[in-house]
């Protein structure tokens, strides 16, 4: 058991925004569809370090009657962790490693610790965390509130799929801790409740044992033309991913110039090889140009920088051969600026895998159709990933699931308010329509009625907490 220090870290796939600046509080993810919204600044911000300090800020506001917010790095694009004059329990400082236990094969960190960091500490053990986002900033807390998918999710499933206890504050207060064996409903309420349950001032998960900077795996990958053919082999995959490591894929659709479009899928499933110093090199060699050109991303002349997020493109749909754990999970991330070229946006669906080939091809079509009509979308790319979760499947371990992520480009003079609203009320009526849940970070409804059908956590919220019948004052 120890208790390593933080680590430093930078963000790649956002340079042009810096998670660090006081200016940042009034944004979220949104500003990176929308990069003219206006600010929602806060009136107050708290920075915790203890437990006992976010007892403090959340009983000071419930004695003024003040709206409290939650806020990790800002990853949402669902107005949960902006307010305008409002005041923001920022988890920034509650940042330690608590404990690592090599026996038990568990970490203890508090809320505010960033993932990437907690990993490169585990590694110095030959330890891994087994979900992990593919963004350097994501903080433990707020990946537990969402859910938490990893290319390793057909395996291990969602992030929340792998703690094992919580401590948190309610709203009066209060502190609780809740695991897997004590107050088990409290502990599914808070895992993907988005915040609103309380504050999340530590977590203990599984980890595994692994050395995810030298072990190569050997990709397996077909690239195709054809959007069916990519549907039909791409949903075998995610419905019987066999002996996969990891998984992923994708489908673009990049218009170039006089109405014609590239369109072109691939789909990767990484699996165990034999190691030896060639793989290794490969690896290395080959992920290297790739990094490279995610280094120049934001920093090249205008039409340049979108040249090279063109190629970047390129560099996803051709992956390496051999690649490190690493590397499979910060894929697209060490690769594309999200600030680079036309401003981008996230809508994701978690779908039962069954229903993988029907939402496939109807979201497509929502995104061509909408790009036909108002030119308001401009490129369409749906990432795909197998999920076996029991959060999702409440309990039917049989039952799996997967993720559609839709990142479109937009024309932000031609994507208004009105027609971004209809697109996601579109997407949501084809979740409900189908059985499937919305990934409650990206964009969704504001209807309530209609929020709670898509909410992972809506079957789980029903269960009241055991000390405290008290609403979140946001």
């Amino acid at each position: 058991m120890s208790r390593p220090s933080a680590h430093s870290y930078r963000p790649t796939s956002h340079e042009r925004w810096n998670h660090e600046t006081l200016a940042t509080l009034a944004f979220d993810w949104e500003r990176i569809g929308a990069p003219g919204i206006a600010p929602k600044r806060p009136f107050k911000v708290y920075l915790p370090t203890t437990t006992e300090e976010v007892v403090r800020a959340v009983r000071e506001a419930k004695e003024l009657d003040q709206k409290l917010i939650v806020r990790g790095h800002g990853h949402s694009s669902n107005n949960l962790v902006t307010g305008a004059r409002a005041c923001v329990l920022l988890t920034e400082w509650m940042d330690q490693i608590v404990e690592i236990d090599e026996e038990r094969l568990t970490c203890t960190m508090q809320g505010g610790a960033v993932l990437a960091q907690v990993d490169t500490a585990l590694a110095e053990h030959g330890l891994g965390l087994s979900i992990i986002g593919d963004h350097d900033d994501i903080t433990a807390a707020g990946f537990a509130s969402v859910g938490g998918i990893s290319p390793a999710s057909h395996r291990y499933g969602m992030f929340v799929d792998t703690v094992i206890e919580l401590e948190y504050v309610d709203w009066e207060g209060i502190v609780h801790t809740c695991s897997r064996t004590h107050r088990r409903e409290d502990l599914l309420r808070l895992l993907a409740g988005t915040g609103r349950h309380g504050v999340i001032t530590s977590l203990e998960v599984s980890i595994v044992r692994v050395d995810k900077r030298r072990e190569v795996l050997r990709n397996d990958s077909f690239v195709t033309l054809d959007v069916s053919n990519f549907i039909e082999r791409s949903g075998k995959l995610i419905e019987d991913p066999g002996d996969a490591v990891m998984e992923r894929g994708v489908w673009a659709d990049l218009p170039v110039t006089g109405g014609v479009n590239i369109r072109v899928g691939q789909f990767s499933s990484y699996h165990e090889t034999t190691q030896n110093p060639l793989k290794s090199l490969y690896n290395r060699a080959a992920y290297g140009y790739q990094q490279l050109l995610g280094y120049w991303a934001g920093r090249l002349p205008g039409r340049i920088d979108v040249a090279a997020k063109y190629l970047g493109f390129a560099a996803i749909m051709l992956p390496p051969s051999f690649a490190d754990f690493k590397n499979v999970e910060r894929f697209t991330d060490q690769i594309l600026d999200s600030t680079v070229g036309d401003p981008t946006r996230m809508l994701i669906v978690l779908a039962p895998a069954d229903k993988y080939g029907v939402l496939f091809r109807e979201l497509y079509r929502l995104c061509l159709d909408e790009r036909d009509n108002s030119g308001a979308i401009t490129f369409i790319s749906l990432y795909v990933k197998a999920i076996r979760s029991s959060y999702l499947s409440r309990g039917e371990e049989d039952r799996r699931h997967c993720e559609l992520m839709l990142y479109v480009g937009v024309d932000p003079d031609r994507m208004t308010e009105k027609i971004l609203n209809g697109l996601v009320e579109r997407i949501d009526a084809l979740t409900v329509a189908h059985s499937a849940f919305r990934y409650m970070h990206t964009r969704t409804t504001a209807d309530p009625v209609r929020r709670q059908l898509v909410d992972p956590n809506t079957a789980y919220e029903a269960v009241e907490l055991a000390t405290s019948d008290t609403v979140n004052p946001r």
